[in-house]
């Protein structure tokens, strides 16, 4: 780019270098000084040419190579979902067609006859030349132009003749080797019957009408197969949306390829269209590909704001039923130190989230599953058996009443005894994140907690005061609306607990400035937007400026998407559907988070009844100890109703947490891990003088 010199004397006004003698240079004072500036019209593009210095490694690091396998087939989950669609769909046509196969055997015989005379008229018809010069010949007569009609009939004559030849060969050569493979007996008579159907229903094929197919459809409605891109770009200009008028201006940077129990379109829409203006329009996209609505799952690509990412399942979400939830294995044991499933996305996959160092806030308006997605949450952390739990809902309807035995403090209503007892839970959570930061000081100091975080070690250290403890808050804006020092107290307290082990729940159906303070959205980690109705409620949850980077909820509907949501707080954004376990798999779930915490606390006649844990330890233990497989597998045995189904790892957790140490013992010979029964009488023995 060319630069022309401007020398500023110390009076800011430019001389006139142009004005010098050339080969002298211009005078300037000692508080002169120059700027180049560039001339108007200059060049602004770089040259198209790579420098020399510049290695073929340097050139092509940047290109995205496509996989050398498919997409589906990169993971477990796809490989399986694909599978099973696949057989599926074999197993299902197989049985349609095998059961009507008797009347498709009467439809062969109508049609087969009819079938054999079409045929061999259309084959005389071909070996007689008829339709070669049939239109000029009929002209010719109806002229009376008999030289022409001879001629063009001379014509077809000569034509048809090699026609009849090859005819005459072909039918001698099949009658030739039919009576020799007969005579020879290289054809199995089941090979005969297998060549006679088959021409059967060759000849019911030529012979049926042309609106009467042989097989009767297996649907009456057009099949989703896959998705073309000829779809994807009819459909998405059929949505009008404003900068998108013609199919060519669609971009595909890779090409639609299966994705779990679906198909993904990732599109690069046209300079300037953003993809969150095609997302508010599922409604009319779903439309526009004539699939239901809960088939068609719109979300931002990952490289820039024009980028849509559209995925089309085999079938409705609706239709395709629930992925069973890890939690109901009757061995199922969580921890909230590690990534528990709480939910699946639209594609089927499993969705997880860990609760230590993390706090959540949910919203949606009415009949959004706002309730049954904070459950989820705790149920996956329930299964922990150092969690403590305490529950406040000011619905007033018991969403969480089958909680009441795993918390130490469960409050229900709306009343202002029920206000107070909120208040005060976030009272005393904030108290204690006081508490615990001097303890983890402490630890600190020791060495115990090199990050100045509580550790799954600490959590489960009898007498260290911090294990973990999940607040839950349903209808938040209740509590908020009520009390101001409850919502000051919420939004100290997720600020300070997430290195203390002490988990916030809120759950709200009014998310503005006055029931949800805007500092608690800022100060949450994970935030779970349901159903909503417009921009602002959107952003009050998921933040500033979500909504205009296509995070957004507006594309549920309440009830009929009730759990659905979107989650911010992860590794991306990612769609959401809370778990829904029937009542009695909650049911079994709450009775083994009671039973994994020696059977404390037991309400109502189907959960376990109360054991101590420490004793029925010593009960199954021999006069050295007893190895953790063991003694799971005696527990089980002896009292099932307190311990279903107890495994190895979780009974060293459960006794650890009461104090019991796991070390080497050796029973019959083998030294595994396990405990000693001087070291359970002694802990016993302590227990009983503190009593």
């Amino acid at each position: 780019m060319a630069l022309t010199p401007i020398v500023f004397s110390d009076d800011d006004e430019p001389t006139n270098t142009a004005a010098t003698v050339p080969g002298q240079t211009p005078p300037v004072d000692a508080e002169s000084y120059t700027v180049y500036r560039p001339d108007r019209g200059a060049p602004v593009d770089e040259p198209e040419g790579e420098a020399m210095t510049v290695t073929w490694k340097d050139v092509t690091s940047g290109n995205r190579r496509v996989p050398l396998v498919p997409a589906w087939m990169m993971s477990a989950h796809g490989r399986r979902e694909t599978m099973r669609a696949l057989a599926s769909d074999v197993g299902y046509y197989t049985a349609f067609h095998l059961l009507r196969s008797p009347w498709y055997g009467l439809k062969v015989a109508g049609y087969a006859p009819r079938g054999v005379w079409r045929l061999a008229r259309r084959v005389l018809r071909w070996a007689s030349a008829e339709e070669g010069n049939w239109e000029l010949r009929q002209h010719a007569a109806s002229k009376a132009d008999a030289y022409t009609w001879q001629a063009l009939n001379r014509t077809r004559a000569k034509e048809s003749k090699p026609r009849w030849m090859l005819l005459g060969a072909a039918g001698t050569a099949a009658c030739v080797g039919g009576t020799v493979l007969e005579l020879s007996g290289a054809v199995p008579p089941i090979g005969w019957y297998a060549a006679a159907a088959g021409a059967a229903v060759l000849a019911a094929q030529a012979g049926k009408p042309a609106d009467r197919p042989i097989t009767d459809r297996v649907s009456n409605t057009p099949k989703f197969t896959r998705l073309t891109a000829e779809q994807v770009r009819a459909a998405l200009v059929a949505v009008k949306t404003q900068g998108l008028t013609d199919p060519g201006q669609l971009e595909f940077p890779s090409p639609i390829h299966r994705d779990g129990p679906g198909w993904l379109a990732r599109v690069n829409l046209p300079l300037g269209v953003e993809a969150v203006k095609v997302i508010e329009k599922r409604a009319a996209l779903s439309s526009a590909l004539r699939l239901p609505i809960d088939q068609v799952w719109p979300a931002p690509g990952p490289e820039h704001a024009g980028q849509l990412d559209l995925w089309v399942g085999y079938q409705p979400a609706s239709k395709m039923g629930k992925p069973r939830w890890a939690l109901l294995a009757d061995n199922a044991v969580t921890s909230v130190f590690r990534p528990e499933e709480f939910g699946s996305d639209e594609r089927q996959r499993p969705v997880t989230t860990s609760g230590f160092a993390r706090s959540f806030l949910i919203g949606g308006q009415p009949g959004s599953g706002k309730s049954y997605a904070a459950r989820s949450l705790a149920l996956a952390w329930s299964l922990d058996p150092t969690v403590e739990f305490k529950i406040a809902e000011f619905k007033g309807t018991g969403d969480f009443l089958d909680f009441e035995a795993l918390c130490s403090t469960y409050v229900v209503g709306v009343d202002d005894e029920a206000i107070r007892q909120g208040g005060a839970i976030l009272a005393w959570a904030l108290a204690e994140a006081e508490r615990r930061g001097k303890r983890i000081l402490a630890a600190k100091q020791a060495g115990l907690a090199p990050e100045g975080k509580v550790t799954p070690e600490l959590a489960r250290k009898p007498g260290s005061g911090l294990h973990p403890i999940v607040i839950v808050i349903d209808e938040a804006h209740e509590l908020f609306a009520a009390d101001k020092d409850a919502a000051d107290a919420a939004e100290r307290l997720i600020k300070r607990a997430r290195a203390l082990g002490i988990i916030v729940v809120l759950a709200t159906q009014i998310p503005d400035k006055t029931s949800l303070p805007p500092n608690i959205t800022r100060c949450v980690t994970n935030r779970w937007c349901l159903s909503v109705q417009g921009q602002v409620e959107n952003d009050m949850i998921l933040g500033t400026g979500a909504y205009k980077r296509g995070i957004t909820g507006t594309v549920y509907k309440p009830v009929d998407d009730a759990g659905w949501g979107v989650m911010t707080g992860g590794p991306s954004p990612v769609s959401v559907l809370s778990q829904y376990p029937t009542p009695q798999q909650a049911a079994a779930i709450i009775a083994r988070a009671i039973a994994l915490r020696g059977g404390r606390r037991p309400v109502g006649d189907d959960l376990p009844p109360a054991r101590d844990l420490l004793a029925d330890l010593l009960a199954v233990s021999v006069d050295n100890g007893q190895h953790w497989s063991v003694a799971a597998g005696a527990l089980a045995e002896r009292w099932p109703e307190a311990y279903p189904v107890m495994t190895a790892d979780a009974l060293s957790e459960m006794a650890r947490a009461l104090g019991v140490p796991s070390q080497g013992v050796k029973v019959a010979g083998k030294v595994l891990k396990g405990y000693r029964r001087d070291e359970l009488s002694k802990i016993l023995a302590q227990r009983q003088q503190s009593e």
